[in-house]
């Protein structure tokens, strides 16, 4: 077994990206030219990632214009490490940078990003790419960690191990295994939870106003990020934040609503409600807002993200993290200290080599990219724990291992 130190990343998409192109810009200063092994493990290409991968419909499009969105640090952010600048998905494309891009242009964007970041690292540094998925961390607290992955017959050996494991599936709650099982009963579709304002106002750049709404808002939502959830304990405040300054791009809402008035989508009002019709084996929808109105339908979409309570979890990994001692907040997230990005344990001591960043954390940011010039709180979450990680590994002992053991 190799004694070299082991840096292992679990979760190459768009936040572990950014964690290793901050692990390459420290690196000289904090661990030099000594030798380590980056492990990357993902089932999908490094860089998109699952979500945003390259395969997908260029029907999809980004929420963002391709002017709001950059994986670089500028001297807006908050940084002990150096600034490395770099293009906007728009520079870099070449495209109006009013336009929402599509997913797959997004994706060829991280991917460069990623070999852009690869490239930076010292010959004393090898990178192996997994392409699998994790199962599992375990190891004591002040030794070696092994990660256990699908389909391998020995687990990694990992002096740290950092989760940007990103948006996670999640198993169908009681509510959702009922409704899958009538629409098994009665040949009914039923697709569950899953990843796939004024509507003039907002998208004409003539009303400045709107602007300075939107830049505002997220200038206050970055602060309550950097202060953690001592002032947003249950995600108010990011639930706000997302309801008043995101949604679909415009196109895409004048587009819904010419199905509307052509009589092909119908809008069921606020607080919606689905109930089953076992008799006639249909689904039946209703809202309060609109007394004695229903709608009955052979197929349910519920296009909403999964909750990510620890219980119902499709992660094999963040399940075995919960059942060995890691704690969860009220909402459902793994909850880290906003520090460094340490999982915490039910008894509040941080993990000394394992670390979290990303949407699954209590360390929560607006996402893994962010618009240029606004602080970026992302990349200064990524910053500091890819400088605790170097600093940890430089001052590590390198001895053997005990051998590994399930």
């Amino acid at each position: 077994m190799s004694t070299r130190p082991s840096l292992v990343v679990v979760g190459a998409g768009p936040r572990g990206t950014g964690f290793l192109e901050r692990l390459a810009a420290n690196l000289p200063e904090l661990y030099g030219d000594r030798p380590l092994d980056v492990h990357l493990v993902d089932p999908h290409p490094p860089g998109p990632g699952r979500i945003w991968r390259t395969e997908q419909s260029p029907l999809l499009w980004m929420n963002s214009q391709a002017e709001d969105v950059t994986m670089f640090t500028d001297e807006t952010v908050r940084l002990e490490g150096p600034v490395r600048p770099g293009p906007t998905l728009a520079e870099w494309a070449g495209i109006d940078g009013r336009a929402f891009p599509t997913r797959p242009l997004q994706g060829s964007y991280l991917r460069w990003v990623y070999e852009r970041a690869r490239a930076a690292l010292p010959a004393s540094v090898t990178v192996h790419e997994h392409r699998a998925s994790a199962l599992r961390v375990a190891g004591p607290r002040e030794g070696r960690q092994r990660v256990w992955l699908e389909g391998a017959a020995a687990p990694l050996p990992a002096d740290l191990v950092v989760l940007t494991v990103g948006h996670l599936d999640a198993e169908p709650d009681r509510e959702q295994r009922a409704l899958a099982d009538f629409a098994a009963r009665h040949g009914l579709v039923h697709l569950p939870p899953d990843f796939t304002a004024d509507l003039a106002r907002r998208h004409d750049p003539a009303h400045s106003a709107d602007a300075a709404v939107f830049a505002g808002l997220l200038s206050v939502y970055a602060q309550l990020l950097r202060l953690g959830d001592r002032l947003d304990p249950g995600g108010w405040w990011h639930g706000f934040f997302g309801y008043l300054a995101s949604g679909p791009p415009g196109p895409r809402l004048r587009q819904l609503l010419a199905l509307s008035r052509a009589g092909i989508v119908r809008f069921l009002g606020p607080r919606v409600t689905v109930g089953t019709d076992e008799e006639r084996g249909l689904f039946r929808a209703s809202s309060e807002a609109v007394p004695g109105e229903r709608t009955e339908t052979r197929a349910l979409v519920d296009a909403r993200l999964p909750d990510p309570a620890p219980e119902f979890t499709g992660s094999p990994l963040l399940r075995a993290l919960y059942e060995e001692g890691a704690r969860a907040s009220a909402s459902g997230l793994l909850v880290v200290d906003p520090a460094d990005g340490r999982v915490l344990g039910h008894d509040g001591r941080p993990h000394p080599r394992r670390f979290a960043l990303g949407p699954h954390t209590t360390a929560r940011t607006g996402g893994a990219f962010a618009r240029p010039r606004t602080g970026g709180v992302a990349f200064g979450q990524n910053d500091v724990t890819a400088r605790a990680a170097l600093a940890l590994l430089r001052d590590l002992e390198c001895r053997l291992p005990a051998p590994l053991s399930a």
